[in-house]
């Protein structure tokens, strides 16, 4: 399985807690500048888990220490429109969640195909069990 890839879907779900798990396995085998990139995709997710959970003081923590991350690896990364995700973060957190629009990724033609074809892939699997 392409973790990375299932950790996008399951995030533009809003399943962030198994998307973070799925970017962890990521982050644990890369080196940087992935890492680092990882590290603030999983703290982003966690962010809005905390959210999901009412804890706004935790989304606001976990976001603290993500968007720095973001910041640091420029506006993209593996085909992932990192700065829209700032923003849609920012916008998110600053508000307190709603009734600014929930985050989700954003990502470059070739990787949203990839993308596409991931999810193709799962649905297909999920009807053969």
């Amino acid at each position: 399985m392409d973790h990375y890839l299932e950790g996008i879907r399951l995030f533009n779900m809003g399943e962030y807690w198994h998307a973070h798990e799925q970017w962890e396995i990521c982050w644990l085998q890369s080196d940087q500048p992935e890492a680092t990139f990882y590290k603030g995709i999983i703290q982003a997710a966690a962010a809005l888990e905390k959210w999901k959970r009412g804890q706004l003081r935790g989304m606001r923590l976990n976001y603290a220490k993500s968007r720095p991350k973001l910041v640091a690896v420029g506006p993209w990364m593996r085909g992932l429109d990192v700065a829209a995700l700032i923003a849609a973060m920012d916008r998110f957190v600053s508000a307190g969640g709603p009734p600014a629009p929930t985050p989700r990724i954003t990502l470059d033609p070739p990787t949203a195909a990839a993308l596409e074809a991931h999810i193709r892939t799962v649905e297909s699997l999920s009807h053969h069990e």
